[in-house]
C-alpha cells in the first residue's frame, strides 16, 4: 500500500489480510481497500455515514469493525450497506446510536455485536435476516450509564428463526423478565444487570443446552452502590423452587448482588454438571455458616465466590463454615471476602482441610485481627493463600493489643466495611484488582499479607504456611530493621514483595537467610531514605546469591551509605524515581561505582532520576553487559553518544521524556548491537546527514513528539541499505515545504518501513494553509517541475538584479546616469557642433548655490571684480541671476557651458562632493572632446581635493588655469588682478610646453 493510506495493513496468516484504520479521524470509509481484504477495522473514528457503495469489491471480508465509529455520535447506516460482504462472519457495531438492528445484513454473519446502543425494541422481522447469527451481543442499551427511561422490549418468538444461536448477551438493558421465544441452541444467557425480579419456572425450561447462565446484579445491595442503584419491590430476586429444573448441562451459575438471604437446595438437585457459582454481594453469611445441603449436590464444582455476604453492622469474633463445604470433592478455588469476622480460629476452615484439590483460598477484606497459623498446616495441597486488606498483627502483639478498640458489633454510627472497598464499575461484580502477580504465582506456593498491620516481623509469624515461594507483605507499615532472622522460617522463598513500607536498611545481614531468593521489591520505602542521617545500607545484595531481579523504585534516594552495589547474579535493577542526579555530582566521585559490580546486570531503568547530566567517568563504570537502559523522564541535554561502544550487547536504549537537541552523526560508529532506539519527547529539532547508515540492527526508531520541521532524505539510508522496519514521527512541527520533498520522496520509495499515523499524526506546522495536513500528502508537482521553476528562478533573479543596479547607480552616480542618459539621446537625435565663434558670456561661474556664503562671495565680491572692475568688464553667466526658469538642470548647465568663453568653477569642500559639480566638469571636459578647447578654471576657495590625480595632472599641464583664494588680505589686489588675465587668455596659450603640441585650433 502507498504511504499515503491511512490504515496499517498486516497479514496474520497465509491468507488473512488485515486492513487496521482504527482511530484515525476518517470521515467516510477509505477508498483504496483491496479486494483480498479478509479484516477491517474502522472503530473510532468520524464516521457519520455508511452507504451503499461503502464496501466494494470486498468479497472476502469476514470481520468487520465499526464499533464507535462515529464517538456514539449516531450513525446513518444505508439500506444495503453490507450487500456485497458474501462472506462476513463479524460485525460489529457497538456505540453508534443505533435505534434499531440494521436490515438486509449479508446472511453468511455469525457474530453481531451491537451494544451500547440505542435499541429498546426487538423482534423476529429485525432478526430474520440473521438466522445463521450464534453469538448475539445486544447489552447496555438503556441502564445507568446510558439512561432512557424505558426497558428493551423482546416480542415473543423474537429469536425463534436463529436456531444455530449459542450466546446472548441481553445485559443491560432494563428488562424486566427472561425473554420468551429463545432457540434450544443457546449454551451461554447473560441477563445480568436488568430489572428482573423474578425467575419463573418455564423461563428456561426451551433451553436444555444451556451452560453459562448469568443472572446477577438484577436486584443488588444499595447501601454502599457507587453507581445509581434502586432495590427491588421483594428486597431479593425471586426464583421458582424449579427455575433451573431443566438445565442438567449447566456448568457455570453467577447469581451476584441480587439480595438474596437463603438458597433453595431445589435450585440445585440437577445441576449435576455445575463447575462455577458466583453467590457474592449477597446476604448469606447465615447460609454460608448453617446447614448447606445444596452444596452435596455439586461434586463437579471447581469454583465458588461467597464473597461480601457480610451482615451488617456485625462483627463477629469468628466464624466457622458450614461442614457441607467438605463434600466439595473437585473445588480448587474458594473466595470468601468481605465475610467480616476478627479471627480465624481452628475450626473456623476445618471442613475444606479434606478438599485435596483445593489450590486458591481468599480470605480477604475480612478485617481479621489474628490468624491461627496452624489452621494452614492442614492445607497440604493449597497453592495460594490470600490474606490481604485485613488487620492482622504481628505474632508476639498481646491478644488484648490487637482487639483493643473493638467491640462485637459496629456502633450503630458507622458504615459498612464494604466502604474500604467500592463494588467494580457497572456492577461486575468480580474482583477489582488481580490478586497477585504472575510471576510470583508461578514461583510455587503463595501467601499474600498485604495492607495488613504487620509492622514487624519475627519467624513465627509464619510458621504453619507450610512452605511458600511467594510472601506478598506490602503495604504493612512494615519499618523494623532487617536483621537477617525474620523470614528463616521461609528458607524455600524465591518471591518478596516488601513495596508500599518503611524497611530500614541498617545492617548488612538483612536478607542472609534468604539463599534461594530470586525477586526481591522494595519499591516505595522512602521513609528512611529521606530521613536525615539514617544509615542507608545495601550491602544486603552480597548476602543474595541467587536474586534475578531487584526493585528500588520510588524510594527517592539521595545518599546511600553502601558506595557500590555488589551482586554476581543480579541481572535486572528497576531504579526509578530516585535522585541518581543528586548522587552523581560533578565533583563528587563517590557514587561513580555505585553499579559497577553488577556483573552481570542486563536490564538496567533509572527513569525519573532528576539526572541533568552524565559524567564520561559514570558511563565508564556501568556494567558492561547491559542490553536494557531506560533513562527517561530525565532532564538530560546531552548523552554521550560514543561511550555506547562500550556496550557490545545493547539492543534497548530508551532517551525519551528529556532535553536531547542532538543525535550523533553516525550512529553505527557507536553501536552495531542496537535495535530499539526511542528519543520520543525531546528537544531534537536536525538530524544529522546519514545518521543511520551501517546500523544493520536498529529495527524500531521513537522521533515523535520532537522538534524536527526539515528532515532530509541523507538523514536515513536508501533503499537497499535501510534496515528500520519502524519509524514513528507524530508530534513534530514539520515544515511543508520543498526542502522537505526528498524525505516524501524518501518515504515513498521506502514502503518497508512502518510509520504509524502518518496520514493522522505526522502533519504539517507550516505553512498557516497546510497546518494539521498530512506531511505525505503535500503537492510534490510543485517542486519537481523544472521547466517551470527554472523560468520562474530566471524571472526573479532578473529583477532582484535588475532591482539592486538601478538602485545601485541612482544612489552612487546619479548625476553620471544624466550624463549618459542626454548623451544618448544626443547620439540618437544627430549630432552636431556645439562651437560658435560668438559667445554670449565671457565666463560661466559653477558654484553652491545652496551656501548661503559662498553665493554671497560670488556675487558680491566675484562679480564685482570681473564685470564691473579692471580695465575691460567680463559679462558674467550666474545661475541664480542668468538661468531661465523651468528648464532642466542639464540644459542650463549644457547652455551656461556652450556660450561662455570660460567655465570658472568655484570649489569648496562640500560642494565637491556634490552631483551638480560632477555632472558640469563632465560636461566641461565634454566640450574640450568636441571642440578641443579647454575652458576649465578651477578656483580653490578652500583647501580641496588633496589626493586627486586630475587635481594634479591638471596644475602639471595648465598650472595657471588652477588658483587659489589667498590666505592674506595683502595679496587680495594680486589675486584679483591674476583672475582676470586667467580667463581672458585661452588655456592653450597657458599650457606647458611640452604638451601644449598637442592643441591646435581650429
Amino acid at each position: 500500500m502507498s504511504p499515503r493510506f491511512p490504515c496499517d495493513v498486516n497479514h496474520c496468516n497465509a491468507s488473512g489480510i488485515i486492513f487496521d484504520c482504527r482511530g484515525r479521524r476518517l470521515k467516510t470509509v477509505p477508498a483504496g481497500i483491496t479486494s483480498d481484504v479478509t479484516e477491517l477495522n474502522l472503530s473510532e473514528n468520524l464516521i457519520q455515514n455508511i452507504s451503499c457503495d461503502a464496501f466494494p469489491n470486498m468479497k472476502n471480508l469476514t470481520l468487520l469493525n465499526l464499533n464507535w465509529a462515529n464517538k456514539n455520535l449516531g450513525m446513518n447506516i444505508e439500506e444495503g450497506a453490507f450487500k456485497n460482504l458474501t462472506k462476513l462472519y463479524e460485525l460489529r457495531l457497538s456505540g453508534n446510536g443505533l435505534r434499531r438492528v440494521p436490515s438486509n445484513l449479508p446472511p453468511s454473519l455469525r457474530v453481531l455485536e451491537i451494544d451500547n446502543n440505542n435499541i429498546l425494541v426487538l423482534d423476529s422481522k429485525g432478526l430474520s435476516g440473521i438466522w445463521k447469527v450464534t453469538q448475539l451481543f445486544l447489552s447496555r442499551n438503556c441502564y445507568f450509564w446510558n439512561p432512557c427511561g424505558k426497558h428493551l422490549t423482546i416480542t415473543n418468538n423474537s429469536f425463534s428463526v436463529m436456531t444455530q444461536l449459542l450466546i446472548v448477551d441481553l445485559s443491560h438493558n432494563n428488562l424486566t423478565r427472561v425473554p420468551k421465544g429463545l432457540p434450544e441452541s443457546v449454551h451461554t444467557l447473560e441477563l445480568s444487570s436488568n430489572g428482573i425480579q423474578y425467575i419463573f419456572e418455564d423461563d428456561f425450561r426451551g433451553l436444555p443446552n444451556l451452560k453459562i447462565l448469568k443472572l446477577q446484579g438484577n436486584c443488588p445491595r444499595c447501601e454502599t452502590s457507587p453507581y445509581p442503584c434502586v432495590t427491588c419491590h421483594n428486597i431479593s430476586l425471586g426464583i421458582h423452587p424449579r427455575a433451573f429444573a431443566n438445565l442438567r448441562l449447566l456448568e457455570t451459575l453467577h447469581l451476584a448482588g441480587n439480595s438474596l438471604t437463603s438458597l433453595e437446595t431445589s435450585w440445585f438437585e440437577n445441576l449435576r454438571n455445575l463447575k462455577e457459582l458466583f453467590l457474592s454481594f449477597n446476604f448469606l453469611k447465615n447460609a454460608i455458616t448453617g446447614e448447606v445441603d445444596f452444596l452435596s449436590y455439586l461434586a463437579r464444582l471447581e469454583k465458588i465466590d461467597l464473597s461480601f455476604n457480610f451482615g451488617l453492622k456485625s462483627y463477629p469474633k469468628t466464624i466457622k463454615l458450614s461442614q457441607n463445604f467438605s463434600q466439595l470433592s473437585s473445588l480448587t478455588t474458594l473466595h470468601l471476602e468481605g465475610l467480616v469476622f476478627k479471627e480465624i480460629g481452628p475450626d473456623t476452615l476445618s471442613p475444606l482441610h479434606a478438599l485435596r484439590n483445593l489450590s486458591a483460598l481468599n480470605l480477604g477484606t475480612n478485617f481479621i485481627v489474628r490468624s491461627n497459623s496452624a489452621t494452614f498446616s492442614k492445607f497440604c495441597h493449597l497453592k495460594m493463600i490470600y490474606l490481604a486488606e485485613n488487620r492482622l498483627y504481628p505474632i508476639s502483639v498481646t491478644a488484648t493489643h490487637a482487639d483493643a478498640g473493638q467491640g462485637d458489633q459496629l456502633s450503630s454510627g458507622s458504615s459498612s466495611p464494604l466502604l474500604l472497598r467500592p463494588y467494580p464499575k457497572d456492577q461486575n461484580y468480580k474482583l477489582s484488582h488481580g490478586l497477585i502477580k504472575q510471576e510470583c504465582f508461578d514461583s510455587g506456593r503463595v501467601l499474600i499479607l498485604s495492607s495488613n498491620n504487620l509492622f514487624f516481623i519475627s519467624p513465627e509469624q509464619f510458621r504453619g504456611y507450610g512452605d511458600i515461594a511467594c510472601l506478598n507483605l506490602s503495604g504493612n507499615g512494615f519499618s523494623a530493621a532487617l536483621n537477617g532472622t525474620e523470614f528463616s522460617s521461609l528458607p524455600n522463598l524465591t518471591y518478596l514483595d516488601l513495596s508500599f513500607n518503611k524497611i530500614d536498611l541498617a545492617y548488612d545481614n538483612a536478607f542472609r537467610e534468604l539463599k534461594r531468593l530470586e525477586v526481591l521489591d522494595l519499591s516505595y520505602n522512602a521513609h528512611y531514605f529521606v530521613a536525615y542521617g539514617v544509615t542507608h545500607n545495601l550491602n544486603f545484595l552480597r548476602n543474595l546469591p541467587a536474586l534475578r531481579v531487584l526493585n528500588m523504585s520510588h524510594n527517592s534516594i539521595s545518599t546511600l551509605t553502601t558506595k557500590a552495589m555488589c551482586s554476581n547474579s543480579l541481572s535486572e535493577l528497576q531504579f526509578q524515581n530516585n535522585n541518581l542526579g543528586t548522587l552523581w555530582k560533578e565533583r563528587d566521585g563517590s557514587y561513580d561505582q555505585l553499579f559497577t559490580n553488577l556483573t552481570n546486570l542486563t536490564i538496567l531503568d533509572i527513569s525519573f532520576n532528576s539526572i541533568t547530566n552524565i559524567l564520561d567517568r559514570v558511563y565508564e563504570n556501568l556494567p558492561r553487559n547491559l542490553t536494557i537502559l531506560r533513562m527517561s523522564h530525565n532532564s538530560l541535554t546531552e548523552f554521550k553518544w560514543g561511550q555506547l561502544k562500550g556496550f557490545r550487547q545493547i539492543h534497548i536504549l530508551d532517551l525519551s521524556f528529556n532535553s536531547l537537541s542532538y543525535v550523533p552523526a553516525i550512529l553505527s560508529n557507536v553501536s552495531h548491537t542496537l535495535r530499539l532506539l526511542d528519543l520520543s519527547y525531546n528537544h531534537i529539532y536536525h538530524l544529522s546527514n546519514g545518521f543511520l547508515n551501517g546500523t544493520e540492527s536498529l529495527k524500531t526508531l521513537y522521533l515523535s513528539h520532537n522538534k524536527l520541521t526539515i528532515i532530509n532524505q541523507s538523514t536515513f539510508s536508501s533503499k537497499a541499505e535501510n534496515h528500520i522496519e519502524t519509524l514513528y514521527l507524530q508530534g513534530n512541527p514539520l515544515h511543508c515545504t520543498c526542502d522537505s520533498l526528498d524525505f516524501i520522496l524518501w518515504i515513498e520509495d521506502n514502503k518497508n518501513v512502518k510509520i504509524p499515523r502518518l496520514i493522522t499524526e505526522v502533519t504539517c506546522e507550516t505553512p498557516a494553509n497546510k497546518k494539521g495536513q498530512p506531511i505525505i500528502l503535500f503537492d510534490i508537482n510543485q517542486c519537481v517541475n523544472d521547466s517551470e521553476a527554472f523560468f520562474i528562478w530566471i524571472l526573479s533573479s532578473t529583477f532582484i538584479v535588475a532591482t539592486m543596479v538601478v538602485t545601485t547607480i541612482a544612489h552612487i552616480f546619479y548625476w553620471d546616469a544624466f550624463y549618459v542618459l542626454y548623451f544618448l539621446r544626443a547620439k540618437l537625435k544627430g549630432y552636431h557642433s556645439s562651437s560658435s565663434s560668438d559667445s554670449v558670456y565671457d565666463v560661466f561661474v559653477v558654484y553652491d548655490t545652496r551656501d548661503p556664503q559662498v553665493s554671497e562671495w560670488v556675487l558680491g565680491h566675484l562679480r564685482t571684480q570681473l564685470e564691473e572692475d579692471g580695465d575691460k568688464s567680463q559679462p558674467l553667466c550666474l545661475e541664480e541671476r542668468d538661468w531661465p526658469l523651468g528648464v532642466p538642470l542639464v540644459d542650463n548647465l549644457t547652455q551656461s557651458i556652450r556660450y561662455s568663453r570660460k567655465t570658472l568653477f568655484v570649489l569648496t569642500e562640500a560642494y565637491v562632493k556634490t552631483g551638480v559639480f560632477r555632472l558640469a566638469m563632465l560636461l566641461a571636459h565634454q566640450r574640450l572632446l568636441d571642440e578641443n578647447v579647454d575652458v576649465i578654471v578651477l578656483l580653490m576657495l578652500e583647501p580641496v581635493l588633496r589626493q586627486s590625480h586630475f587635481l594634479r595632472l591638471r596644475k602639471r599641464l595648465c598650472e595657471r588655469s588652477v588658483v587659489e583664494w589667498p590666505r592674506t588680505a595683502a595679496a587680495e589686489p594680486w589675486f584679483w588682478q591674476n583672475l582676470r588675465n586667467v580667463v581672458r587668455v585661452d588655456n592653450q596659450m597657458m599650457y606647458n610646453k611640452t604638451y601644449s603640441k598637442y592643441f591646435t585650433n581650429e
